[in-house]
């Protein structure tokens, strides 16, 4: 069993030789990076939560998430399993990671970077990462007041989802598409971090971070994919989806 002094040098020994060396090549099909235009863009890419690169994280996540919730959570063993590790500093810096104003000041310190070096390709992404946390916090405060779930720990009823995992995990398609496989692998790494951290607190379930992840996924997909090939339309009595597929 890894102690926590040697356990944390070698995370953050793995969070080094991950970090890219060169950022990926996308390019935003949607290049206004004005804070004028970004309530338009928010709405205009909610359609994109049915592109067929979220079938597979759906099914996956709805599936792991579902089995856990009826199978596993009312023993809630690997809360305990993970104290026994006896890593808190781990614990702490993965919550910390989750925390919405963590994400939110790097991805607004993104887009304002961007904005002052006139670099297009870090502006959009700021722009990217902070649309993902809005729709995420939105999201996950209206599945906690729906849902009504109680906590591990009996503190209150908002155990589901995470929102804390949700948070880490929605940035992870923007940092693929923008940053490369590399700094893609490093977050989704640190995302994995917060949702056990959550667990070993008894803050949640392990099927709320598996449900914050994948719904983290899910949002950010529809954000950076912005397909030009998906289109809502709304009518009196009627709602129409049209989805093509190249």
């Amino acid at each position: 069993m890894l102690s926590g002094r040697t356990l944390l040098p070698a995370f953050l020994l793995v969070f080094l030789a991950l970090a890219p060396v060169w950022g990926g090549d996308w390019q935003s099909p949607d290049p206004d990076v004005s804070l004028g235009h970004f309530p338009t863009k928010l709405v205009d890419d909610l359609p994109h939560l049915f592109i067929p690169e979220n079938i597979a994280p759906l099914a996956i996540g709805g599936l792991a998430t579902s089995v856990d919730w009826a199978t596993l959570d009312g023993q809630n063993s690997l809360a305990s399993d993970l104290q026994n590790w006896k890593t808190q500093p781990l614990w702490n810096f993965g919550n910390f990671y989750g925390e919405g104003w963590v994400e939110g000041s790097a991805a607004l310190g993104s887009w304002g970077i961007g904005a002052l070096t006139d670099n297009l390709k870090v502006q959009e992404f700021g722009r990217d990462a902070a649309e993902s946390l809005v729709d995420a916090t939105v999201t996950v405060t209206v599945l906690k007041y729906a849902v009504g779930r109680e906590r591990p720990d009996g503190s209150n009823n908002f155990s589901f989802p995470s929102g804390h995992t949700i948070t880490a995990f929605c940035i992870v398609p923007a940092v693929f598409k923008y940053w490369g496989v590399q700094a893609g692998v490093e977050t989704c790494a640190l995302g994995t971090l917060t949702a056990l951290a959550r667990v070993e607190g008894y803050h949640h379930y392990l099927s709320d971070t598996i449900a914050g992840a994948t719904l983290g996924i899910l949002i950010g997909n529809a954000v950076v994919y912005a397909p030009k090939d998906v289109k809502v339309t709304l009518g009196p009595g009627e709602i129409g989806l049209q989805l093509a597929f190249n």
